[in-house]
């Protein structure tokens, strides 16, 4: 391929790339696999209480944890956006949402790239890589989508038009403000620093503050509410850091490979943590004086990041200022995806030497090709293999990926032997579509019987009961009274004593507030308290054996993980 003959034909080879987990989701089992954690589990339960409120069913918010989330517990409850609930139904308001997250991203950084004077096929491959970056963060709101087009402005513009302003209002008021704050603070000096006209303070201070005014607007009622209101949960998180050099080690680390290491799934960020360490090396070396501000500035906000998630700040808020302890202060590193992005680009546009230039765009597609396939290639092959292999070889690759022994998973893997000669059908074999995963059709059979009663799920993500609209005690709430955190530790305490691990994940963090067990055959949850906190049922995935519970149906709809109980 020609690079240089691209020209308004080049978003037509980019764009299939950060739509390549749906074309061959599409592909394969003729529907689109979706990562639950972060999402599905939250953030579209979520906007389906949203778009219930915005159509008038007020009374929806007492879905969640006995009705003691307030409404001004919901981040995203006056975004602009949410003008869309009253065209879309819940699904194809995700997908929207999540097509234009993609999308938004791609051109505002091309937008931004082509101003610092990159070649439109440099542009169009660093806002791939930058929305792939988003990707992998899925942040809240659309303040890091529009971002590369607020710096556009920063170092382009020396006066602001009508619908300048009118743009930059909307992003603001569709902008998390309490997790994007620092990004809009830090975009300032790094637009400073790439700047050639050192008197825009004036432009600078009119962008900020229609940004942040704007921001504030939508945001306003989780201030007040925070204040205002009794304690939320997050004022007794716990930091994990045990030291500063800790702490650096944890802010670089996350900086090159952008997951845990320990996750499996961590094979699919090789090429992107390669990318990331060519990008830094050849940034040291390199005498192009912007690509050496934003290597600094990265490395500043790395260090600073070290320093926020140090467990000394935690000594630094008491009194009034205690609210403060479960804030996240290590979002300061939310300005990175678009300096390194910038970077790159910089990188690309100035290496004299064809074959090291050729090289870091080989590893640029794989890397943003292997994070965009990572969701539906993992999910594909767990279900071939699942229905294909032997169970037993299947079970030991399970064991083996717990163990990180990814040589035994590959033996397997290719080995003849352990698979079996059977028809396999890819389709409706995974929960994570959006249909599946919700499971419509069984919770609406639960809803006929529980009505409007509360249920406790055991093995079974609560918020998918919320999404069928039935009534919980437990659920995922980033935003919940602290006294609720305390009344409901009561139903699990015996299973945290038993659970070391457990017992961290909840007390030290907590945002998951489910009915967490060990051992299915020996629940020592309190159903009897769990009733007093509310729930008339238990839901589960398997049979549980109490004598507080009466069945009211086994495999409920003829279903192999529903079953209903009642609480005597």
């Amino acid at each position: 391929m020609n690079f240089k003959k691209l020209n308004y034909q080049t978003h037509l080879y980019f764009l299939p790339l950060i739509a390549a987990h749906y074309l061959i989701s599409i592909f394969f089992i003729g529907e689109i696999i979706i990562e639950p954690h972060d999402n599905l589990d939250i953030v579209v339960v979520y906007d389906h209480i949203i778009s219930k409120i915005y159509k008038g069913n007020i009374e929806s918010l007492n879905y969640f944890l006995s009705g003691e989330i307030r409404w001004y517990y919901l981040e995203k409850l006056f975004y602009p956006l949410n003008i869309l609930h009253y065209l879309l139904d819940d699904k194809f308001f995700y997908f929207t949402n999540d097509i234009l997250k993609k999308i938004i991203p791609y051109f505002s950084f091309f937008l931004l790239a082509k101003s610092l004077g990159a070649s439109r096929f440099n542009s169009a491959l660093g806002g791939v890589l930058y929305s792939t970056i988003l990707y992998i963060q899925m942040p809240l709101g659309l303040a890091l989508h529009f971002l590369p087009y607020i710096l556009y402005l920063l170092l382009t513009k020396n006066s602001l038009s009508k619908k300048h302003y009118l743009f930059l209002f909307l992003i603001g008021l569709n902008s998390s403000l309490v997790q994007d704050i620092f990004t809009f603070i830090f975009l300032f000096p790094l637009a400073f620093l790439l700047s050639n006209k050192k008197n825009k303070f004036n432009i600078y201070l009119k962008i900020f503050t229609v940004i942040f005014i704007s921001s504030l607007l939508s945001n306003i009622h989780l201030v007040i509410g925070s204040v205002l209101s009794e304690p939320i949960h997050r004022e007794i998180m716990a930091s994990t850091k045990s030291g500063i050099i800790f702490s650096l080690q944890e802010a670089f680390k996350i900086f090159f490979t952008y997951v845990d290491t320990k996750n499996p799934l961590f094979i699919f960020h090789i090429p992107l943590t390669l990318l990331t360490g060519f990008i830094l090396i050849l940034s040291f070396f390199s005498k192009h004086k912007n690509i050496r501000k934003i290597l600094f500035f990265i490395i500043f906000i790395l260090i600073l990041k070290s320093i926020m998630g140090y467990s000394l700040i935690d000594n630094i808020f008491v009194g009034t200022l205690e609210i403060l302890k479960g804030y996240n202060f290590q979002r300061v590193d939310r300005i990175i995806p678009i300096g390194f992005s910038l970077l790159f680009v910089l990188i690309i546009s100035d290496i004299k030497s064809k074959n090291l230039k050729n090289l870091l765009i080989i590893i640029s597609f794989f890397s943003i090709l292997s994070v965009q396939l990572k969701t539906p290639t993992t999910e594909i092959g767990r279900i071939f293999l699942s229905n294909s292999m032997n169970v037993e070889k299947f079970n030991e690759i399970k064991v083996s990926i717990s163990k990180n022994n990814y040589i035994r998973v590959f033996k397997n893997i290719f080995n003849n032997n352990n698979y079996e000669e059977k028809e396999i059908n890819l389709n409706h074999s995974t929960i994570r579509t959006f249909d599946n995963y919700y499971n419509f059709k069984d919770y609406l059979f639960i809803k006929n019987i529980v009505k409007e009663s509360r249920i406790m799920s055991v093995g079974l993500d609560p918020m998918v009961a919320v999404m069928n609209d039935i009534k919980v005690i437990d659920g995922y709430h980033t935003i919940y009274p602290l006294s609720y955190k305390i009344k409901f530790r009561k139903i699990i305490e015996q299973e945290l004593k038993n659970n070391i691990n457990l017992k961290k994940y909840y007390d030290d963090w907590g945002n998951r507030v489910y009915a967490f067990y060990t051992d299915k055959n020996n629940i020592l949850l309190d159903f009897q308290f769990a009733k007093t906190v509310g729930a008339e049922y238990i839901l589960s995935r398997f049979p549980i054996d109490n004598n507080d519970l009466k069945i009211i149906c086994f495999q409920c709809n003829n279903s192999n993980y529903i079953f209903l109980y009642k609480i005597l």
